[in-house]
């Protein structure tokens, strides 16, 4: 009995101590504490078999032995960080130290060394050891980026925004300016850019078809509406609430300016923070919220009542309107051959609810509705009208995140003409 509880108290020990490291991080404790367990008890059991013969190896022998073992370790450190989040120049670092840990234990394996004739050759060996440690720490932080202090004053002493005279381009460049300015890439991702572990992807959350006033409320009173997803004591607070002393008029709305580009027409909103996210497809509040929008009782889109055709329960009302009960409906045929899809509506990509709601259909009372009123309130229209045919409380899974854009991709919607600016 004692046996087994000196071989289980390490792995106990190591479980409790990676949850409270998760939970600190906010990394999923079970996650972590299990596998630092896991870790720890493959530790013990090779340490309960018999030791073989030492053999001394000769240093190629030695290199060769180990380095497939750190290879394979490298890329998975690697995928591991990319996958919680961590910036690339983390995930670099945490690669580098494997090769560390390659060094260290080579070392260790190194042939026996003669026995020590003194104190001297003693300290010797003890400070070789220390200078060897420092040299491969200060050779391989000297890679990372580094703390320029003369960077960060230029940054200080850069002038004020002022949109006196500027207009489009120019003010959003000056909202992004403001944006990497106050660090918040550090909390946030703009699609692809920056980190997204105290906040959400401001690209894929789609912030920019919220109107300007709920913008600013969320940057100069972050407490007021907390992001799904977020609600935990330490994202709450994350988020700091001196932006309306230190921001001037001009920055704050050049920072709106920026923050208005960060729209998708091709997938919908995504919620929630990485690992545990949902689309609004999936979200409960928002199909109530596109009930509202389709039953025309949404005063931000007054004169909208998409019920009027489609029918309050789904049974259309008005000839030729779609019936969104039927999951095996098909395009309009007023669309030309090539501009209809083949798609059955339950198979429907995000894209193309978006394109028939917003831009309409030729020929018919279904207006292009994006010239009219906010895609937002759009979008939960979208959302609720899919569950004539594929209700939330019968769905077996979750609906898949879409994959985050990339810069190419940001590139042809605005080429395409897929964006409505004006009424955003």
């Amino acid at each position: 009995m004692n046996k087994l509880l000196k071989f289980l108290t390490p792995p106990i020990g190591a479980a409790i101590f990676g949850y409270g490291v998760g939970l600190f991080y906010d990394l999923k404790p079970l996650f972590v504490g299990g596998s630092l367990a896991f870790v720890t008890l493959l530790y013990c059991i090779l340490l309960t078999r018999n030791p073989s013969k030492p053999q001394e190896k000769g240093i190629f022998k030695n290199v060769m032995m180990k380095l497939p073992v750190v290879i394979v370790l490298s890329v998975i450190v690697w995928f591991a960080a990319g996958h919680f989040g961590f910036p690339i120049w983390w995930q670099i670092e945490f690669v580098a130290f494997t090769f560390v840990g390659l060094i260290f234990f080579v070392v260790l394996d190194l042939k026996t060394m003669q026995p020590e004739k003194g104190a001297a050759r003693i300290n010797m060996r003890l400070l070789g050891t220390y200078g060897l440690a420092s040299v491969l720490f200060i050779t391989i932080t000297a890679q990372l980026p580094q703390f320029d202090p003369q960077v960060e004053i230029a940054k200080l002493e850069k002038p004020p925004v002022k949109l006196s005279g500027l207009a489009g381009p120019e003010v959003i460049a000056a909202g992004r300016r403001v944006f990497e300015d106050n660090k918040c890439f550090n909390c946030h991702k703009v699609f692809w850019e920056g980190n997204s572990d105290r906040g959400p992807n401001l690209g894929t959350k789609q912030v920019g078809l919220f109107n300007e006033d709920y913008l600013k409320e969320q940057v100069l009173d972050p407490r007021i509406i907390q992001s799904p997803g977020f609600e935990d004591p330490k994202s709450i607070k994350a988020m700091p609430t001196y932006y309306g002393d230190d921001l001037s008029e001009d920055e704050l709305n050049a920072l709106v300016s920026y923050l208005k580009t960060m729209r998708d027409p091709t997938n919908v909103p995504v919620e929630g923070k990485l690992g545990e996210q949902w689309t609004w497809w999936d979200d409960p509040k928002i199909i109530e919220e596109g009930k509202v929008v389709f039953e025309g009782k949404e005063p931000a889109t007054e004169g909208l009542n998409c019920a009027v055709c489609h029918g309050t329960d789904g049974i259309p009302i008005m000839t030729g309107a779609f019936d969104f009960r039927n999951s095996e409906g098909v395009d309009s045929e007023k669309f030309p051959a090539d501009e209809r899809s083949d798609k059955k509506l339950k198979d429907w990509p995000d894209a193309l609810w978006y394109k028939r709601v917003t831009q309409g259909v030729p020929a018919t009372p279904m207006a292009a509705w994006g010239t009219m009123f906010p895609h937002l309130y759009l979008w939960k229209a979208i959302i609720y009208e899919r569950t004539f045919h594929d209700p939330l409380d019968q769905r077996a899974a979750k609906v898949a995140i879409p994959p985050i854009p990339t810069e190419e991709e940001i590139k042809r919607w605005k080429d395409d003409g897929l964006f409505m600016d004006p009424l955003l």
